[in-house]
């Protein structure tokens, strides 16, 4: 079944190229301004503050981050739903799911900051956790700024997720990074100003509030259809039919949490503290590649949610193995790099203080590569709501890869870790997950993924073992990768 070419030009701007290509950029200037708050504002907490102040800083601002998780996965599932309606033009539909989601994500942030400023009112904060020289009126006023801020930034995900639903995804993108922006910038300024804690707190804030404003008001005026500013929609069963999806989306992001903390506490129960060091240091920078690679899938969500919901089979077919093949040649370039420099990379990032393993690295960008394609895959699961199964399978292999990890650890030292991380993947998600995206749609067959994957595969293999047919190597990935973009020309105006 194909959709109404001449309809979708109406709705969307643009073509899908221009839309992902604007969209990878905005989230590209997000990973930016991610990088320079990380490293420009520690600095500038210390000069203020000192070591201690700072670091029961760093101890409450933990502490709030956990009410994120009153969101329970329903934001990823709400705008996905928005994106299908939209797609569908079944703006009815698009008025109940919204104006629900926007009841919920009002009522429930609120309740919950409430809830929250009278426990630490009752039973003060310091009694469990490590404050020592905070005052007690700070810390509960610290606690409560920044609790309030979640009020605004739930809510403000359905907000920015319209832009998403809507083939707007860049501008959406666009205003969460200038949250981020405004953070930096005022946080910035107020601690070179040496301003306490109180004050910083309300500027991290401050931002969610003026830009939830700025995108009401823009959306208000762009889309009057979708009465924003009601909740005349919001219907009590469509809440209750949300519970169950945004649950399996909530299991998703606490598997990839307790992984990657569960992982540091399996190195540390069975190998000396230097080790945790090199297994920290090694992931963190195998861990940047994959967060970079992420933005191709991510930047795509949207448009496989709407080609999904069109029945458009040939369109999301080409867009996916477009996004794979250039997710697999982006990790393939990365773990070359890495294989070759990243004894160099390392020794500038840390200044020679950890000792660098080149085995260890070699085993994590094997981990790398399979991570990269069983991930990629489970995009396209998670855009077209179809996680259900996807979510049980991650929680099965987070435990099994710990198992294995801690086994391997016991009797292999450090290799053994990520060996048992690399044989939990490989006997749950890398072939568990490819066969749900073939029980989806049947052109996602083993042979697809044999064809998509022995380029790599070969391609790497070549390279680590005959470097001088590197560049050779890289012109026939690039060729190969170029094949797959030229389809994608017949999508331009759907």
């Amino acid at each position: 079944m194909h959709h109404n070419r001449s309809l979708d030009e109406a709705l969307y701007p643009g073509t899908v190229r221009r839309r992902f290509l604007k969209g990878l950029g905005a989230n590209s200037v997000g990973q930016i301004l991610n990088l320079a708050t990380r490293v420009l504002l520690p600095p500038l907490f210390l000069g203020a503050w000192g070591a201690d102040a700072y670091g029961e800083w760093l101890v409450l601002s933990s502490f709030v981050a956990y009410l994120s998780l009153t969101d329970l996965g329903g934001q990823q599932y709400i705008v996905n739903r928005l994106t299908q309606a939209y797609a569908q033009q079944d703006f009815s539909l698009f008025r109940r799911v919204l104006h629900t989601g926007l009841a919920i994500f009002l009522f429930m942030p609120t309740a919950v900051f409430l809830l929250f400023t009278s426990a630490i009112l009752i039973v003060p904060p310091e009694s469990i956790l490590p404050i020592l020289k905070t005052d007690h009126q700070i810390v509960v006023w610290v606690l409560a700024i920044l609790a309030f801020q979640f009020v605004f930034s739930l809510p403000q995900g359905i907000l920015l997720g319209i832009y998403r639903a809507v083939g707007l995804l860049p501008r959406g993108a666009m205003l969460a990074n200038l949250i981020q922006f405004l953070q930096l910038a005022l946080m910035a300024a107020a601690l070179w100003l040496g301003s306490g804690m109180v004050l910083i707190a309300g500027l991290q804030m401050l931002p969610y509030p003026l830009v939830a404003l700025i995108a009401v008001w823009d959306l208000n005026r762009r889309f009057p259809q979708f009465s924003l500013l009601s909740l005349k929609g919001a219907e009590y069963s469509t809440g209750l039919a949300f519970v169950k999806p945004s649950l399996h989306f909530l299991s998703i992001q606490i598997t990839q949490t307790f992984s990657i903390q569960g992982m540091i506490l399996v190195v540390a129960a069975a190998l000396p503290p230097i080790q945790v060091v090199v297994f920290s240091t090694t992931r963190t920078m195998v861990a940047s590649m994959r967060q970079l690679l992420a933005l191709i899938a991510i930047t795509a969500w949207p448009e496989m949610t709407r080609l999904d919901a069109q029945q458009d089979v040939d369109g999301l077919y080409t867009l996916f193995r477009a996004v794979l093949r250039s997710s697999l040649l982006l990790a393939a370039v990365l773990a070359s790099i890495f294989h070759f420099f990243g004894a160099t990379i390392y020794h500038l990032w840390l200044g020679g203080e950890v000792e660098y393993e080149q085995v260890i690295m070699d085993l994590f960008l094997v981990y790398f590569l399979q991570l990269v394609f069983w991930l990629t895959c489970s995009y396209l699961l998670a855009s077209t709501n179809r996680h259900h199964t996807l979510s049980k399978i991650l929680l099965a292999a987070s435990a099994l890869t710990i198992v294995l990890a801690l086994v391997g650890g016991r009797y292999f030292g450090l290799q053994g870790v990520i060996i048992g991380m690399i044989v939990g993947d490989l006997i749950l998600p890398f072939w568990c997950v490819p066969y749900l995206l073939n029980r989806y749609q049947a052109r996602f067959s083993l042979p697809f993924f044999l064809k998509e994957t022995a380029a790599v595969i070969v391609g790497v293999t070549s390279i680590i073992f005959l470097p001088w047919l590197a560049p050779i190597t890289f012109l026939l990935l690039l060729s190969w990768w170029i094949a797959s973009l030229l389809p994608i020309a017949t999508l331009e105006r759907s």
